[in-house]
């Protein structure tokens, strides 16, 4: 599948202006709420079963996919990290709390997991990790991974301050068990230059870790929360009049 830059931004383009509530004879209304702006892909010609065929990484974006408030993360700490997690207004769980959790019912456990989008550990307190939550984290991609695959594993409180920015613009890439990829650009009240940078970024990404590059790539999408899909295609989109 070819993918150039005029077709990525013309599709780009199409999916927020067809986000727009649009009656005949009426205004144009816009949305209350800050809708999200995904990428979706569906792959081909891919033997899942080769785990070198699979994807499961963090890639940071050029640009925040976060307006407001903190990256949805739950930090695992003790000590000096503990206390600057605290400071910086994150969720955090400690030892003890841990081991509390550790308590309570699986359907708990599963609940409090679904809760967060990433996790980051401090090294020393990987082994509670795998002691305590690795069963829940681990089929749903958000155990902690270190670098370069991931960034969720801490030395020091230089290195949570480091996670904490990265975290607004991180997005997990994964291709486990089907051929598709979903994924975040940003909100919609984003410069568009800066969601049309996260979406080139990814689609370079992903193409990179194709073993035949764009040849890999079966079709895909660009839709707000509340809008039309978008067909990045050339006839798709002279279809609907773009």
């Amino acid at each position: 599948m070819k993918i150039d830059d005029k077709l990525l931004k013309k599709s780009l383009n199409a999916a927020l202006n067809f986000s727009v509530i649009k009656e005949k004879g009426k205004k144009d209304k816009i949305r209350k709420f800050d809708e999200t702006v995904d990428f979706i892909i569906n792959l081909k010609d891919l033997n899942l079963n080769d785990p070198k065929q699979r994807i499961d990484k963090e890639l940071i974006l050029p640009n925040d996919i976060i307006k407001e408030g903190n990256p949805n993360i739950c930090v695992v700490a003790s000590d000096e990290i503990l206390v600057g997690a605290k400071k910086l207004g994150l969720d955090t769980i400690d030892s003890e709390g841990l081991t509390k959790l550790d308590q309570e019912e699986k359907k708990y456990k599963k609940k409090f997991v679904k809760r967060y989008d990433f996790f980051v550990v401090e090294d020393k307190m990987m082994r509670d990790i795998a002691r305590y939550l690795a069963r829940f984290l681990g089929p749903v991609g958000k155990m902690p991974k270190p670098f370069p695959t991931g960034y969720g594993i801490v030395s020091n409180i230089d290195d949570l301050k480091t996670a904490f920015d990265r975290y607004k613009k991180i997005i997990r890439i994964q291709v486990k068990k089907q051929p598709i990829v979903q994924v975040k650009l940003g909100k919609k009240s984003m410069d568009e230059n800066q969601i049309y940078e996260n979406l080139k970024e990814i689609v370079n990404f992903i193409a990179d870790q194709m073993p035949h590059k764009y040849n890999n790539f079966k079709s895909a999408f660009i839709k707000t929360t509340m809008g039309k899909a978008i067909k990045i295609d050339e006839a798709f989109l002279k279809q609907i009049g773009v």
